[in-house]
């Protein structure tokens, strides 16, 4: 049973290659030869006023390659008003560090046969869906990217943006300066394109064919006005707009698009944000939009024109998005010797369970 760390994972990981075994994962689903499951949150009290717990598992079957991915995350979150925005933050209390696993088991017998942090799966497998809905909706002769964020989800949507279209200038606004302006530096140098931090949101947005949000933001941060001919905007909380966005746009497809399900919410549980607006109205509702796997089996049409205005919500996740990158995982640590091997002895029993 291999253990492996976020330090050896980000070596074995690239964009490209995370894209695309993502890609063969959603044209299983589509042809009926994938599963997931569903996640929900179970929300309590932690013992702070300004914070909640939440826990969430969902998993993925993927029969061709053999795996079946459980993801669990226990997490202590807040919502602090960031520069005068509320955001949503987890909160680092298991030793200044934060918890959440992926278990890879084997299809074929059953046993766990690796264990490893979720961090950079996660952002690896958000980015990279992301990806795919540039790689589908966007206009080829995309060049411009408007970029919202400058944490560690914007930093995957870089990527995936730079591996599905020849991104020449990159644009990239968050609320504190100091940030944008690192991550504009550290980007332009690691990617050698233009990369620059501006002042404003609507600068940000002027003349971009592609607009991208991955933010913590629980307020709109692409506004309906900046939607020009052709543009394809991209974003993961459903806070990052308002719905007058989507109905300017000739195209929307979703990442999940079943029936959501409530939170389970013990009584007393901190109510520090209110988890309410357009996505609950009814012409909204997740169900009535085509989703990524119908996109990309061809099920559905994604840009038919180039003046098209296109969008991607990449909102919630599919435990198959483990599977996938943790089936690359697997393959790339086997082949390059990384990770801790324990005995599957202590992982298995003897026992009829």
């Amino acid at each position: 049973m291999l253990v492996l760390s976020n330090e050896e994972i980000s070596e074995l990981l690239n964009m490209p290659d995370c894209m695309a075994v993502l890609e063969e994962a959603y044209q299983d689903l589509a042809a009926g030869r994938a599963l997931y499951s569903l996640g929900r949150d179970n929300l309590a009290p932690c013992g702070r006023e300004d914070a909640y717990y939440a826990f969430k598992h969902t998993g993925g079957t993927w029969p061709s390659r053999r795996i079946q991915a459980l993801r669990i995350k226990s997490d202590i979150i807040s919502h602090p008003f960031v520069e005068g925005t509320q955001c949503r933050v987890k909160l680092p209390l298991a030793g200044g560090r934060w918890v959440g696993l992926i278990l890879l088991f084997s299809t074929e017998t059953g046993e766990l046969l690796s264990i490893f942090p979720d961090g950079v799966a996660q952002r690896m497998r958000v980015g990279g869906s992301s990806g795919l809905g540039i790689k589908y909706m966007a206009r080829t002769d995309a060049r411009t990217l408007a970029l919202f964020g400058a944490g560690w989800q914007a930093g995957s949507h870089l990527m995936a943006a730079l591996a599905a279209r020849p991104i020449q200038e990159v644009k990239v606004y968050s609320l504190r300066r100091e940030s944008r302006e690192s991550f504009a530096r550290e980007a332009a140098a690691r990617y050698g394109i233009s990369v620059r931090a501006v002042d404003s949101p609507e600068e940000c947005a002027e003349g971009a064919d592609i607009i991208l949000a991955a933010t913590s933001s629980m307020v709109p941060v692409i506004k309906p006005e900046w939607l020009k001919e052709g543009v394809h905007i991209g974003f993961i909380k459903p806070q990052e707009i308002d719905g007058v966005v989507l109905d300017r746009c000739d195209r929307v497809v979703v990442h999940v698009n079943d029936k959501s399900q409530p939170d389970n919410v013990v009584t007393g549980t901190p109510a520090v944000f209110k988890n309410s607006g357009w996505w609950q109205e009814e012409k909204y509702r997740m169900e009535k939009f085509p989703n990524l796997a119908d996109l990309i089996s061809g099920r559905v049409p994604g840009r038919e024109k180039a003046g098209d205005v296109t969008c991607f919500y990449n909102n919630d996740g599919l435990g198959l998005q483990f599977a996938a990158v943790g089936s690359l995982i697997l393959a790339q640590a086997e082949a390059r010797g990384k990770g801790n091997d324990l005995p599957r002895e202590w992982f298995t029993e003897s026992v009829h369970p």
